[in-house]
């Protein structure tokens, strides 16, 4: 059997992710010119939910504050103040990281791919030891810059990267596909059929797709859905009691999108929309990680 209940998560849902790369392969024209409006979509519906789903470790931080001796922040205000200083927290690096991506758009990209390796490594669980999920999430994030260079020169020159800064940022990506490749091939790993078979066809459609459909294909029904089912399992949550925490976040967070489409410096609809999702996605990705990891130090207490 190709699929069991000791598969790594990724393997059990895997099949969402093969539909969807095989839709965009052979719907081709549709998809590539309507690549925009599918990831504005695919964000809004798959992508956005996974992040709004950090309101749920924060309640659990609040509620850990009451029965640990002591608050976690070190403050004894009531739990309302509590909630309120993580969001205003939260939504105040966000801010700051959007503003850095303005200010300084080529370090903010090197930066954004280097959290996008560190994050989806946690995607491949179960495929060997932890040179091996890193090279394979290291694949998945640089992999079509060895494949579509021009189309991603193009995306980040409407992220308002400089050609110079493009050259060299694509060279790198290029240079450590290679070397994942390599740490790939040297790590110690037994790999089983249906392993080797999920990360062979993701390489694949790394090559077939045009980099932001792959991005979608990925990102929604592998990394967002994941991540997603983690929390619910962990937190023993219904998909009602989901939809509660999950819809105040993603209404303020569609709120803030428009607020930053009038915002953000004008060249084309397609461009805005990309400005917007990307340079989003990186400010909501640094709160996410940091409070990613600061929950996890105060469960392990």
């Amino acid at each position: 059997m190709l699929i069991d209940k000791t598969s790594p998560p990724i393997i059990q849902i895997f099949v969402g992710f093969l539909v969807l790369s095989a839709i965009f392969i052979l719907a081709h024209d549709v998809s590539s010119a309507y690549k925009i409006p599918l990831l504005v979509i695919f964000i809004a519906l798959v992508g956005m939910p996974h992040g709004a789903l950090d309101v749920v470790m924060i309640a659990r931080l609040v509620r850990l504050s009451e029965t640990k001796k002591g608050s976690v922040l070190n403050i004894n205000f009531s739990n309302r103040f509590r909630l309120c200083g993580f969001y205003l927290l939260y939504t105040s690096v966000a801010g700051l990281a959007f503003g850095f991506w303005l200010l300084f758009p080529s370090a903010a990209l090197i930066l954004f791919l280097l959290m996008a390796v560190l994050h989806f490594r946690h995607d491949w669980q179960g495929f060997g030891g932890g040179l091996m999920q890193m090279s394979l999430s290291a694949l998945v994030v640089t992999g079509p810059a060895c494949f579509h260079a021009d189309a991603i020169a193009g995306y980040f020159r409407a992220l308002f990267l400089s050609d110079e800064a493009i050259s060299i940022i694509i060279i790198s990506m290029q240079s450590v596909a290679l070397s994942a490749v390599l740490l790939a091939l040297y790590a110690p790993k037994n790999l089983s059929f249906s392993r080797f078979l999920t990360s062979t066809i993701v390489l694949i459609s790394a090559y077939s797709l045009d980099p932001l459909l792959f991005f979608i294909a990925y990102f929604c029904s592998l990394h967002s859905l994941l991540h997603t089912l983690s929390i619910k399992n962990e937190f023993d949550l219904s998909w009602e009691k989901l939809m509660y925490w999950v819809v105040p976040p993603m209404m303020f967070t569609l709120l803030l999108m428009g607020l930053a489409y009038v915002l953000v410096p004008f060249q084309s609809v397609d461009a805005q929309w990309l400005r917007i999702i990307f340079i989003g996605l990186f400010a909501l990705t640094v709160p996410h990680m940091s409070l990613t990891l600061y929950f996890q130090r105060v469960i392990r207490r």
